[in-house]
């Protein structure tokens, strides 16, 4: 084949490129696809170098500017050879999502990430699914037989509200966020759209199957960090402390009524209320009605913050909490598809389960 059409479709790649505004990321898979149609042999047929072309181009489409993939889309990358699909979901009742991805239905050689498993344990409040340790989370990424250059689609159930906590969690502990989508819709609307799924039983990764005592050297898994934007109790109680004067603003994903204290906790026993000076924005009515996997538009969601006293353009950074540390990344996902830059956004990792089980914390109530 000659040079000029080789060069023709490393123009139509660059062209695709420039025009969706890739990231440096990206560009390299720009060059890695170039690199294989320009010392692609002379004798190459035209059918494989358009296939590398397709599949290249199909990858940095998932670079999308928002975090969701439609499940239309999520489909067509099913057959992408560098796509993993994770099951996030968990629920905060009866239903057990790790008991429903094991018992199927579930996407075709998708994968189950459990949040209260791949976690920080013995928490001196009990607060569940705490970010992990890295060393933790690398070797749980190597038992789902995920790698750093992984493209991962994060879907969950009808009901599960917490695929946007494991997205928060893989992107805090490292993954590269370019290479991390969440699917806008749930299981139901994968298999409603024809989506290949596997039925019967599967057995999920559990650490209790790890070997921690595993070398570090000898994880394959080497993109781990610590837990990036995360506040703790000590950093949430300066900012209540400073009160205006802060440089963060709290802002609460708990319905109404927990959060002035009138409606009960779901767990036992904790009292309700809320930290001084936060704001309250019920992570539900950020989403369409009835569905937990899909937000309103932009515009809807700048208002709905706006009329909660939260300007997502504020140069403030914005602390999310909720009752656990899953609903607050509700916020985060929001707030960043309203256009905020993502790195001026955290998560309070203990939430309202750790701050109303502290002796000392203050706590206001509607009177």
């Amino acid at each position: 084949m000659s040079i000029q059409i080789k060069f023709a479709f490393v123009l139509f790649i660059l062209s695709f490129a420039l025009t969706e505004s890739f990231t440096g990321n990206d560009i390299k898979r720009y060059l890695s696809a170039s690199k294989k149609i320009l010392f692609s042999s002379p004798n190459t047929p035209i059918n494989t170098l358009t296939r590398t072309y397709s599949s290249i181009s199909s990858t940095l489409k998932m670079s999308s500017s928002s975090n969701f993939l439609s499940v239309s889309e999520c489909i067509q990358r099913h057959s992408l050879e560098n796509t993993i699909f994770v099951d996030g979901s968990w629920h905060l009742s009866s239903r057990d999502g790790r008991e429903e991805y094991e018992n199927g239905p579930r996407i075709q050689n998708s994968r189950f990430f459990d949040i209260d498993d791949v976690a920080t344990k013995n928490h001196p409040h009990n607060v569940p699914h705490m970010m992990p340790p890295k060393k933790l989370f690398a070797l749980a990424m190597d038992n789902l037989e995920i790698s750093p250059s992984s493209d991962i689609i994060i879907y969950g159930t009808a009901g599960s509200f917490s695929t946007p906590r494991t997205y928060y969690t893989l992107r805090a502990m490292g993954h590269d966020t370019s290479r991390l989508h969440m699917m806008e819709g749930s299981l139901k609307e994968w298999i409603d759209a024809g989506g290949p799924i596997e039925t019967g039983k599967k057995e999920s990764v559990k650490m209790e199957d790890m070997d921690l005592s595993i070398n570090t050297d000898d994880i394959k898994y080497d993109a781990a960090v610590d837990a990036k934007n995360v506040v703790d109790y000590e950093e949430v109680t300066d900012i209540v402390n400073k009160g205006e004067d802060s440089d963060s603003i709290i802002v609460d994903a708990r319905s109404a009524g927990r959060f002035v204290g009138e409606a009960p906790e779901p767990r036992p026993g904790l009292k309700g209320g809320h930290m001084p000076g936060a704001k309250n924005v019920p992570f539900n009515i950020l989403m369409e009605e009835g569905k937990m996997n899909k937000f309103l538009s932009k515009e809807e969601m700048v208002k709905i913050f706006k009329e909660a006293g939260v300007d997502v353009e504020t140069d403030k950074k914005i602390v999310c909490t909720c009752g656990s540390g899953v609903t607050a990344c509700v916020l985060t996902a929001a707030l960043e598809e309203c256009g905020r830059d993502p790195a001026t956004t955290m998560i309070y990792d203990g939430s309202w389960i750790e701050w109303a089980s502290t002796e000392d914390a203050p706590v206001i109530k509607r009177e």
